[in-house]
C-alpha cells in the first residue's frame, strides 16, 4: 500500500499503462509522447476544501477527452484511455465503482463549471519573429534564461486535446508570468486525428469519428482550455493535425471547417498546424474552390532550415495578411543562457486580430416529453434544444411548450438544463377527444444573439375510455312463437376523454310468454385524472320460463365493469333461484350451471384488449336460445407510454 500523503506524486507502471498516485507534482517520472496516449489513471485524495467534495460515489465519462472521472468518499480518480477503454472500465469496476452507470458528458462550453482565468491583456498570439515549441513547457527559470539569450520571442504551448501526449504542462500563473516577461504564444490543441497512425502517432491516436460533431466539440473544449489559461477572445488557437494519407482529406477539411466555425462563434480565431504535403495542400484546394471556411492562420511544417513564411506551394493570395507560421526545423538541441532544451523552431508572421463577431448558430428542437396524456391529470412536456450542426446541447435557454391548439391550447415554459432539455408540467390536462385520439404538441425557442430560433411539432396520445351497459336482451326461437328483445335499456357505445354520465331512462318492465323483468336500468360513468369508465346494469327482478327448462329467477341484480389504465375489474351481485330453490353462487367469475338442454353462466367475465366485459346471467342452448340479463363493458385506451 502506498501512503498518498507521504508520496503525493508517485507514478506506478503496469505493463503498457500508468497509474499516478496522489496530486501531480514536480517529481513525476512517467514520460509521455507529444502525440497519442496510453491508458492512465490518476488516484488522488479528495479536495476537502470543496463543499461536498467526493461525498458520494459516482462515475462520469467525458467523450471529448476520452476520460472517466470517479468520486468516492475521500477519493477522486481520473482515468484516460485510448484504444483500451474496456481496461479502464474493468479497473474501475473492480473497485466497486458504478462504471456501468456512468453518465456521459462532453467538455463544458465556455461559461460552464470551469472557471476562466483573468484574461491576458492585448493580443498574446500576435507576433512576428522566431518562436519555438516543445512537448513539455520549460520551467519559469528556463524561460527566463532563454528570454535574454535566445533569438526566440514566442513559445508554443499545448493547451489540451485527447491526443496531447504530454498533457497540459502550463497553468494561468505560468502564462501570465511569461507574458509579463515579454513572451508571446501559439497555443496548440491536439484532438482527434485522421487516422490512428497519422504522423508520429504510432497507432495510438484517437481518430475522427464524425467530422462535424468532433470538430465542434474539439473547438468548444479548446476554447474552454484557453479561458482557463487566460488567453483572451481574439487569440489564435491552433489545431495540430498530423500528416495523413490523401484518402483522409475530405474528412480532415470537414473537421477543420467545423472547428473554425465553432472557434469563431466563441469569439476566438482559428489556426491549423500540419504538413505542407497533406493538410496545407488540402486546405488551399478547399479555400480556392470557394465557399469553404478556412482557418484564419496556418502553421505549416517544412524542415528546410529556411526561416521564412514564404512558400511557393501555397498560393500567394491565401493567408497573406500576417496569417502564417512555418516550422522550419525540428528536433534541435540548443543552449542559451546556460540552459539546454530540445525544441522545434518556427518563424511566425501572425498579426493582431479581434474577437470574431457573434454568429447565430442554427438550433433544432426535438420533443422528448410524455407520449401519452390524460385529462384531469398532470403532464410533463419536454423538448431538447441542440445545435443543428454537431448536436451540442444548448443550455440555459427558455423553451415554450404548448399542448393542444386554438382555444384548447395549454402552455408552460422552462429553461434548458446541461443536457439541453427543458421540461415543464401542465397541471391538469384538458383536451378534446378527436377521431384518432391524438393531441398536437409544439415546442418553440425564440432565439437570442447567439442562437437562431427553432420550433418543432409532434403529437401525443390522449387517454380515453369507452363503455356500454344494458339491462336485458333475448333471442328465444320457439317452434310456434319466437321472442326477440333488443338490449333494453341501452346506454349505447360511450367514448370520451372527459368526466360525465350517460344513463337512459330505466325500463319499468318487460313481459313476454317466456321472459319477464321489472325495473331495468343501465348507465356509464366516466371520470378523469386518471381516466376511468364504470358501466353498470341493474335489474330488480327477472324470470325465465322456457318449456323444457327449469324456471330461472333472479332478483337484486347489479353488474359492473370498471376500467382505467391501471386495472380492470368486474363484479356481479344477485339472488338466484332455479326451479324455486335458492342457488348459492360463489364470487369467482364464470360459474357454469348445467340445465340439461341449456347452459347457464353467472358472472361471466371476459378480458378484452383494453378492458373487460361482464354479463350477470347468460343462458344459451344448442337450439339458438340466447338470453342476457345485466351486461356491462368498459375499456381504457392509449395507456402505453
Amino acid at each position: 500500500m502506498i501512503d498518498l500523503d507521504r508520496h503525493p506524486d508517485t507514478c506506478v507502471r503496469f505493463d503498457r499503462h500508468a497509474v499516478y498516485l496522489g496530486t501531480p507534482g514536480a517529481r513525476q517520472d512517467c514520460p509521455a509522447k507529444a502525440l497519442g496516449r496510453t491508458e492512465a489513471m490518476l488516484v488522488q485524495p479528495a479536495d476537502r476544501t470543496r463543499e461536498g467534495a467526493a461525498s458520494t460515489t459516482r462515475v462520469t465519462r467525458n467523450t471529448t477527452d476520452h476520460s472517466y472521472r470517479a468520486t468516492a468518499p475521500g477519493l477522486e480518480i481520473t482515468a484516460t484511455y485510448s484504444g483500451d477503454r474496456k481496461d479502464v472500465e474493468r479497473v474501475l469496476g473492480s473497485a466497486d465503482l458504478p462504471v456501468s452507470e456512468a453518465r456521459t458528458v462532453r467538455s463544458a462550453a465556455p461559461g460552464g463549471r470551469t472557471a476562466a482565468a483573468a484574461a491576458l491583456p492585448g493580443d498574446p498570439t500576435s507576433f512576428q519573429g522566431k518562436g519555438f515549441d516543445r512537448c513539455a513547457a520549460p520551467s519559469a527559470a528556463q524561460m527566463q534564461a532563454w528570454k535574454g539569450a535566445s533569438p526566440y520571442g514566442a513559445v508554443g504551448v499545448y493547451i489540451g486535446g485527447v491526443n496531447a501526449g504530454c498533457g497540459v504542462t502550463v497553468d494561468a500563473g505560468w502564462m501570465q508570468a511569461q507574458y509579463d516577461a515579454g513572451w508571446k504564444y501559439f497555443p496548440i490543441y491536439v484532438g482527434p486525428q485522421a487516422s490512428a497512425d497519422a504522423g508520429s502517432c504510432n497507432g495510438t491516436c484517437d481518430v475522427i469519428d464524425d467530422p462535424v460533431a468532433d470538430g465542434a466539440d474539439s473547438a468548444r473544449d479548446a476554447v474552454r482550455a484557453a479561458g482557463t489559461l487566460g488567453l483572451p477572445a481574439g487569440s489564435v488557437l491552433y489545431y495540430n493535425m498530423e500528416h495523413y494519407d490523401g484518402q483522409h482529406g475530405a474528412v480532415v477539411t470537414a473537421f477543420l471547417e467545423s472547428w473554425t466555425r465553432t472557434v469563431h462563434e466563441l469569439g476566438y480565431r482559428s489556426g491549423a498546424y500540419g504538413s505542407l504535403s497533406s493538410l496545407i495542400t488540402d486546405l488551399a484546394d478547399a479555400a480556392q474552390g470557394g465557399g469553404y471556411l478556412a482557418p484564419d492562420v496556418i502553421d505549416f511544417a517544412k524542415w528546410d532550415d529556411n526561416a521564412t513564411t514564404d512558400e511557393p506551394k501555397i498560393p500567394a493570395a491565401l493567408w497573406a495578411d500576417h496569417q502564417r507560421i512555418k516550422q522550419y526545423s525540428g528536433d534541435l538541441t540548443e543552449s542559451h543562457g546556460g540552459v539546454t532544451l530540445n525544441i522545434d523552431a518556427n518563424q511566425l508572421d501572425v498579426g493582431a486580430g479581434g474577437p470574431q463577431p457573434p454568429v447565430q448558430k442554427d438550433t433544432q428542437l426535438a420533443y422528448t416529453g410524455a407520449k401519452t396524456v390524460s385529462n384531469g391529470a398532470p403532464a410533463e412536456l419536454a423538448a431538447t434544444l441542440t445545435e443543428k450542426d454537431g448536436g451540442a446541447a444548448v443550455t440555459g435557454r427558455e423553451v415554450t411548450l404548448t399542448l393542444g391548439a386554438g382555444d384548447a391550447a395549454q402552455k408552460c415554459a422552462a429553461k434548458t438544463d446541461d443536457q439541453g432539455r427543458a421540461a415543464c408540467t401542465v397541471a391538469s390536462v384538458d383536451q378534446p377527444l378527436t377521431a384518432d385520439a391524438t393531441v398536437p404538441v409544439a415546442a418553440e425557442f425564440a432565439g437570442d444573439d447567439a442562437y437562431k430560433a427553432s420550433k418543432t411539432a409532434a403529437t401525443v396520445s390522449l387517454q380515453y375510455v369507452t363503455g356500454r351497459a344494458f339491462g336485458l336482451s333475448a333471442n328465444v326461437p320457439l317452434p310456434l312463437l319466437s321472442v326477440k328483445i333488443d338490449p333494453t335499456p341501452d346506454t349505447g357505445d360511450v367514448r370520451t376523454a372527459g368526466a360525465g354520465s350517460k344513463a337512459p331512462p330505466c325500463t319499468a318492465s318487460v313481459s313476454t310468454l317466456v321472459l319477464s323483468a321489472d325495473t331495468l336500468c343501465a348507465k356509464v360513468d366516466t371520470r378523469t385524472g386518471p381516466s376511468t369508465a364504470t358501466a353498470t346494469a341493474s335489474v330488480e327482478k327477472a324470470r325465465i320460463g322456457i318449456a323444457g327448462l327449469p324456471v330461472v329467477e333472479v332478483s337484486g341484480l347489479t353488474t359492473t365493469a370498471t376500467s382505467s389504465c391501471a386495472r380492470q375489474t368486474g363484479s356481479t351481485s344477485l339472488t338466484l333461484k332455479i326451479a324455486g330453490a335458492v342457488v348459492e353462487v360463489p364470487d369467482t367469475p364464470g360459474q357454469v350451471i348445467d340445465l340439461g338442454l341449456a347452459r347457464l353462466v353467472v358472472n361471466e367475465q371476459k378480458k378484452t384488449a383494453d378492458g373487460i366485459e361482464v354479463t350477470a346471467v347468460h343462458l344459451t342452448s344448442a337450439t339458438g336460445i340466447d338470453v342476457t340479463i345485466g351486461a356491462a363493458r368498459s375499456a381504457a385506451h392509449n395507456c402505453a407510454e
